[in-house]
This record gives C-alpha cells, sequence and structure tokens, in this order.
C-alpha cells in the first residue's frame, strides 16, 4: 500500500538562527478546542514541550511525567496528549509533550525530536536566505550533500 506524503517548506526573508513556524495546538478530547500560536523546532530537544499557559488554553490534564534534562538542569515535568496542526494541514496526532515554562515567556511549543524523527527535515542556507522543509512520512529516498557537494565541485 502506497503511503500519502505530506509536505511543507519555509521561506525565512534573511538567514535565520531559529526556525519558527505557525502550528495549530489541539485538545484530543474536543477538537474544538485548539488555538493557533507559533512553535521553534528544537533538533536538540529530544521531545517536545509545551508551555503551562497552552496547557491552560487546551484544558489539559498532566496524563505522565518524565526527568527532563536541559543544559543546567535536571526536574521532573508533567507530560500532557496534544495534537499539533504543522503548516499545510499536516496533523500529528497524540504527542506527549513536557509541560515546560519557556524563555522567551511568550513562546508556548517546541517541536523535538520526538516529531522531527517521524519526517524528513531540511534546512538551507544560500543567497541570505533560509529555506526550511519538513516532509511526512519520510521520503523514500535518502538526501546525502556530499553527492550535490561532489558533483559541484566536479563541474568546477
Amino acid at each position: 500500500m502506497r503511503k500519502n506524503h505530506d509536505a511543507f517548506f519555509i521561506d525565512y526573508k534573511k538567514l535565520t538562527l531559529e526556525l519558527p513556524t505557525e502550528i495549530e495546538l489541539f485538545n484530543p478530547a474536543d477538537m474544538d478546542r485548539y488555538f493557533k500560536t507559533f512553535a521553534i523546532w528544537d533538533t536538540g530537544a529530544t521531545i517536545s514541550c509545551i508551555s503551562p499557559n497552552a496547557l491552560i488554553k487546551l484544558g489539559l490534564e498532566p496524563i505522565d511525567s518524565i526527568m527532563i534534562e536541559g543544559i543546567n538542569s535536571l526536574e521532573r515535568c508533567d507530560q500532557v496528549l496534544v495534537h499539533i496542526g504543522l503548516p499545510n494541514m499536516i496533523l500529528v496526532q497524540n504527542i506527549k509533550p513536557a509541560v515546560c515554562i519557556f524563555s522567551p515567556p511568550d513562546l508556548e511549543f517546541i517541536i523535538g525530536m520526538d516529531i522531527i524523527k517521524t519526517g524528513d527535515f531540511m534546512l538551507s542556507n544560500s543567497n541570505g536566505k533560509s529555506l526550511f522543509s519538513f516532509a511526512t512520512p519520510p521520503l523514500p529516498i535518502k538526501i546525502n550533500l556530499v553527492d550535490y557537494a561532489q558533483k559541484i565541485n566536479n563541474e568546477n
């Protein structure tokens, strides 16, 4: 059976140090309870994280807890169950993010490797601009930048 692939891209206007993306967060028990916000993609985060404020907006209750090890701390954090709507109507269901306090305080979600590993993640920086793209499920081909670099070098 053939899998349908979904994808999106964001063409930032300049080189970016962060990958902000507009998302929707849903309460899985009540899909009418959702809101739009911005998330940051973080390949250094093993699991995704949600702010206490977002937890309140969605009316979610903790279902589990997990030890989170940050750069300077180790603490037990609650976990909740959410659905995440990515750009291009991609719905990632039943994610268990940790409830964490962020800086900046208006950040409400961090997309970690628990979501990133479900697809192909690409960041390209050329001509003074960043382009970020994500496809899920993973595409049947593997993109190896070494091959492209060697081809360009051989043409010169």
